[in-house]
């Protein structure tokens, strides 16, 4: 978290001052609204060092800088850290002596002229723990006023809080600010006392807190640029999901209907091919019901040509005409007349048997004729029943009332179909469902 305040004028006091916070700052926990705690990076990292060196035991240091309020709240800046290594926290207390003190302002006037002192440090193997009531009396007589804190941490682990007098005891803080900047008094001070180190080590040390920072920065663009990434990849799966989805349904549902349509086709050709070979049946029935039909009009005509012929009486009477007019011709026609007397009876038994033959023949030929025209009847009948077929596939807006419209020209087979496709509810039929019909 960052703040940033603006500062018009550094001297200014009240609440109308505003100061110029630092840009680079990490959060750590959640700072007091009353009070404001910054610490500078090689501050911490020194005061880590310093306290491992001495993990079984405790060790104390002197934290400067700068304190500054602003709205009524106290912001205190710790920019560096005066060790102490001969002194330690015991029984008795801790030994603020005037030895001691002459220590850390030669430190200050050394290093920091321009920092005053903003608390201490302690670290106490074995924290967090109950912090001795002790250690209150000596932050109130050394460390007084509301701008000073006690930092308290673990030398191993590192477990770091601040504390501020506050009610009659020291308060744990809830968090507190680190701030990066170019520390060039804290860093010649760290160099001076790196006991023995060269200072090649520690120009490469003292720029750890510069390049912890930018490391820091880094991850977080790092972690930034792949979540975009793992973003963008989400949301191209998930469309390519929705994409193959909507493929496979448009696929199963063109395959259903064109395997509908298949069948709708086959019947339809069944239905067809049914319908030619049983006109072909009728045809050929008809053509050999035809024949015997020709032969009974034409004895039917034989017969008619039979009835046309003149009685023997008949003619007897034109042949008197024409003897009256051709008198020799007469004579010859009687005397022919009475040779053909002689063999009459043959000759009229004959003529009666073969007249009766052709009044039977003609009879024959007339029932003939009426039964020929029954039979191109019943066949006319039966083609025009083969029309309806065996099975029907039911189309999209079809009902059973439209189908027996269709198929049979009125509304009387409903029940039928019903019946013979086992159907309880004659309005629920489906589109592509086959049928039989009756």
């Amino acid at each position: 978290m960052i703040e940033f305040v603006y500062k018009e004028n550094a001297k200014e006091t009240g609440p109308e001052l505003q100061l110029d916070l630092p840009k680079n700052v990490r959060q750590i926990g959640e700072p007091e609204e009353n009070r404001k705690i910054y610490i500078e990076d090689y501050v911490i990292t020194y005061l880590k060092r310093f306290a491992k060196e001495e993990a079984l035991s405790s060790r104390i240091a002197v934290l400067l800088g700068n304190s500054e309020r602003m709205g009524g709240i106290p912001y205190l800046f710790i920019r560096s850290a005066v060790a102490l290594k001969d002194l330690e926290y015991g029984e008795g207390g801790i030994p603020f002596t005037d030895e001691v003190w002459a220590q850390v302002y030669s430190a200050i006037k050394e290093y920091f002229p321009a920092q005053d002192i903003l608390g201490w440090f302690l670290s106490v193997p074995g924290y967090p723990m109950e912090l001795d009531p002790d250690l209150a009396t000596i932050h109130v007589n050394y460390f007084g006023g509301v701008d000073k804190v006690l930092m308290v941490a673990e030398p191993t682990d590192w477990d770091e809080d601040f504390f501020a007098y506050e009610n009659g005891r020291l308060t744990r803080q809830k968090g507190y600010y680190i701030f990066y900047e170019r520390n060039e008094a804290m860093q010649r001070y760290m160099i001076d006392t790196g006991d023995g180190e060269s200072i090649d080590e520690k120009e490469h040390f003292e720029d750890r807190a510069i390049k912890s920072f930018r490391t820091i920065v880094q991850e977080k663009k790092d972690l930034s640029g792949q979540k975009r990434v793992m973003t963008f990849l989400y949301t191209a799966s998930t469309f390519l999901v929705m994409v193959v989805l909507v493929i496979g349904i448009t696929l199963i549902n063109n395959y259903e209907k064109m395997e509908g349509l298949e069948m709708a086709l086959s019947d339809i050709s069944r239905t067809l091919e049914s319908q030619d070979g049983e006109t072909g049946e009728t045809v050929s029935a008809a053509a050999d019901a035809s024949g015997p039909a020709d032969s009974s009009e034409e004895s039917g005509e034989e017969q008619a040509d039979a009835e046309e012929t003149p009685e023997p009486d008949g003619g007897s009477g034109t042949e008197e005409n024409a003897g009256a007019e051709n008198p020799d011709e007469t004579a010859a026609a009687e005397s022919a007349a009475e040779t053909e007397n002689e063999q009459t009876p043959a000759a009229e038994t004959q003529d009666q048997g073969g007249g009766q033959d052709a009044e039977v023949e003609g009879t024959d030929a007339q029932e003939g004729g009426a039964q020929t025209d029954s039979s191109a009847a019943d066949i006319q009948q039966a083609v025009s029943q083969n029309t309806v077929p065996e099975t029907y596939v039911v189309q999209q807006g079809d009902t059973l009332l439209k189908i027996s419209r269709k198929i049979y020209g009125n509304d009387d087979q409903i029940d039928a179909i019903c019946s013979l496709n086992g159907i309880d509810d004659s309005d629920h039929i489906l589109a592509g469902q086959k049928l039989l019909l009756p």
